[in-house]
């Protein structure tokens, strides 16, 4: 009985053990990811005019001829390590040279439309530099499930 007792209590030590390493390092992650320091961004009221998800984005691509070039998930706090509750894309017509950034919030499915602009300047070597990274990124993946 004695020996069940100190077998229980060691499998439970290692996993105490275990979970503050892990909530170590995952602090240290967290910490390592750029955040804006306190009262640099303030809070605004803005108007925000939001959408349904898919009735939004037939109308960018439909209306306003974008597509959708670049998205990404969107964190709590800009944690890497937290869920994602919504994502950001850029929409962009090259016909009409426009473009749009909306944010889509994954728990209601509403689109927001946080910024358009018209007559979009590119750093054109910068945009280069990302497709390039891409392919190689794409490259070494590919490389590995091979």
């Amino acid at each position: 009985m004695m020996k069940t007792i100190r077998y229980i209590a060691g499998i439970f030590l290692i996993g105490l053990f275990l979970g503050i390493v892990y909530a170590i390092f995952n602090e240290a992650q967290a910490e390592e990811h750029p955040i804006f320091p306190d009262g640099v961004m303030n809070t605004q009221q803005v108007p925000i005019y939001c959408g349904d998800g898919p009735i939004v984005f037939a109308y960018a691509s439909g209306i306003f001829k974008q597509k959708s070039i670049a998205w990404s998930e969107v964190k709590q706090s800009g944690d890497p390590n937290s869920e994602t509750f919504a994502w950001v894309s850029f929409w962009y017509s090259p016909e009409l040279k426009n473009g749009s950034v909306f944010l889509t919030i994954k728990q209601t499915g509403q689109t927001c439309l946080m910024g358009y602009g018209m007559d979009w300047i590119f750093d054109t070597e910068l945009l280069l530099d990302i497709v390039n990274d891409s392919f190689v990124n794409e490259n070494k993946q590919t490389e590995k499930v091979e």
